[in-house]
C-alpha cells in the first residue's frame, strides 16, 4: 500500500529514485514478450490425425483378412486326387475281374447213412477230422445180423441136401420109366420136386446175401477222402425210423462229409463281366480269414443258368494244391481272376486308373496334371483290366492323371494334387 506525501513523492520510494519513464514501459513489454516460450501447436494437430491413422489401419487387417479368406475360399486352387500311369509288362498275369464267394467241393457234401436199424456201439470220428477212404465211421451193433446170416447159412444146407435128395429120387424114376415099370406121371412129379429143392437153395443163397449185406451195413465206412462236417448220432444211439435226430439228417443217417479231393472256391460273377472269363482261365483263392495266404486255381465250371434276381452267374474254381489246414468249406474267400499278355515277354502296356479315364461320343479322354495346371489329353484305350485300362495313344509312362475329376474343371485351370 502506497502513501502519497504533501509533495507528491509516494512514501516507501527511496529518495533519489526517479519516477518511472511511462515512456519506455512498452518498450520493455516487448522485451519481455520476446523473452517468453512460446508453445508448439503440433500436439493438437497429432490428435486430428490420430483418429484418421485407426482407420487406415482397421481398413488395411480387413483388407489382409479378406485376402486370406479369398485365397482360402475362392481364390484357392481346386483340390483334385491324382495317379500315375504305370506301365506293365503284357507278358505278366493281369486281374481282369475279382468276385467273393465260398469254399465247397467238386461233390458238395456227402450224407453217408446205413439201411438197417440198430444201436451204435462205435463211433471214432470227430467234426472237422479228416478221413480217408475205407476209415471206419461207425459200427452198429450187428449180433442179431449175424445170428440172421447163420440161420441163412443153414437154411442153405438143408436145401442143398434136399436137392440132392430130390435129384437121386428123379434119377431112380427116370430110369424106372424107361425101362416101363414106372408110369410118366409119377416121373413128372419127381422131377417138379427137384425143381422145387433147386428153388429153395436158389432163395436160401439169396437170403445169405442178404444176411451178409445187413452185417456189412453195420460197419459204415468212408467212401471219399474227406472231412467230417457233422454228425448226426452219437455212439450209444438207437436208429429207428421214430427216434430222434439232429436237424438236416434223415433217419438212418450217420455223419456229412465233404470231399477234400477236389477243393474249389465258388464265386457270383456280375452277367456284364462273364464274358472276361472262360473255362481254363487262371485263378487265385484268398481265404478272408487268411488275407496272406493264397492259393492258385483254374476255373473248370460255369453254370449254364444266370440268377435273374441277382444277375450274376455262378462260376466254380479249382484250388491246385490247398492247405486243408487252412481251406475249409463254407470259409469266404476272394477269387481274382487273371490272365496273361499272350505276346512276347518283352511287349510292354500303359495302365492308367479306371476312374480317370472319361468316354464320351466313342472317344475317350483323360485329364493330366503338368505343373498344377489341368490339360485334357484325347487318348486310344485297349482293354480293361481288373487293376486299370490300357492306354494305347496318349500318355506316357509316370503321366499324372486326375481320378474321378470334377464336372467343372476347364482347360488350364490351376489344382492342387492329393494322391488317390
Amino acid at each position: 500500500m502506497s502513501i502519497k506525501a504533501p509533495d507528491g513523492h509516494i512514501a516507501g520510494q527511496g529518495v533519489g529514485v526517479p519516477p518511472p519513464d511511462k515512456a519506455g514501459a512498452p518498450q520493455r513489454m516487448r522485451e519481455l514478450e520476446a523473452l517468453r516460450i512460446r508453445r508448439s501447436p503440433e500436439p493438437r494437430r497429432r490428435l486430428r490425425l490420430l483418429p484418421l491413422v485407426l482407420i487406415l489401419l482397421i481398413g488395411a487387417v480387413a483388407a489382409a483378412g479378406a485376402y486370406e479368406v479369398y485365397q482360402r475360399t475362392l481364390g484357392r486352387p481346386l483340390e483334385v486326387r491324382t495317379a500315375y500311369v504305370t506301365m506293365q509288362r503284357a507278358g505278366q498275369p493281369g486281374v481282369v475281374l475279382t468276385g467273393s464267394g465260398y469254399v465247397v467241393t467238386r461233390h458238395k457234401y456227402i450224407t453217408i447213412g446205413t439201411k438197417i436199424l440198430g444201436q451204435i456201439v462205435e463211433e471214432p470220428i470227430e467234426e472237422g477230422q479228416h478221413v480217408k477212404r475205407g476209415d471206419l465211421l461207425a459200427r452198429i451193433d450187428d449180433r442179431d445180423y449175424r445170428a440172421q446170416l447163420r440161420q441163412a447159412i443153414a437154411d442153405r444146407a438143408l436145401a442143398v441136401a434136399n436137392v440132392k435128395l430130390k435129384q437121386a429120387q428123379a434119377d431112380r424114376l427116370r430110369a424106372l420109366y424107361e425101362s416101363g415099370v414106372e408110369s410118366k406121371d409119377t416121373l413128372d412129379v419127381a422131377e417138379n420136386a427137384l425143381s422145387v429143392a433147386r428153388a429153395s437153395l436158389a432163395r436160401a443163397d439169396a437170403a445169405i446175401d442178404y444176411a451178409k449185406f445187413n452185417v456189412s451195413q453195420c460197419y459204415i465206412t468212408s467212401p471219399i477222402n474227406g472231412i467230417v462236417l457233422q454228425k448226426y448220432r452219437e455212439l450209444g444211439d438207437t436208429i429207428n425210423y421214430g427216434g430222434n435226430i439232429q436237424a438236416g439228417g434223415g433217419a438212418t443217417d450217420i455223419v456229412q462229409l465233404a470231399d477234400t479231393d477236389d477243393m474249389r472256391a465258388e464265386v457270383d460273377i456280375n452277367e456284364a463281366d462273364i464274358a472276361k472269363v472262360a473255362i481254363g482261365a487262371p485263378a487265385r483263392v484268398v481265404p478272408d480269414a487268411y488275407p496272406d495266404r493264397s492259393f492258385e486255381a483254374t476255373l473248370v465250371k460255369i453254370y449254364p443258368e444266370a440268377d435273374r434276381q441277382k444277375g450274376t452267374v455262378k462260376v466254380e474254381v479249382s484250388m491246385h494244391k490247398p492247405d486243408l489246414e487252412i481251406v475249409k468249406p463254407e470259409m469266404s474267400a476272394r477269387v481274382s481272376f487273371s490272365t496273361t499278355g499272350g505276346g512276347s515277354e518283352d511287349k510292354t502296356m500303359l495302365l492308367a486308373p479306371k476312374k480317370a479315364v472319361i468316354t464320351q461320343g466313342g472317344a475317350a479322354y483323360v485329364w493330366t496334371l503338368r505343373n498344377g495346371v489341368a490339360e485334357r489329353v484325347a487318348i486310344k484305350r485297349g482293354r480293361e483290366l481288373e487293376d486299370g485300362v490300357e492306354i494305347r495313344q496318349g500318355l506316357n509312362d509316370g503321366d499324372e492323371v486326375i481320378v474321378e475329376p470334377p464336372q467343372n474343371l476347364k482347360e488350364g485351370e490351376k489344382v492342387v494334387s492329393t494322391q488317390a
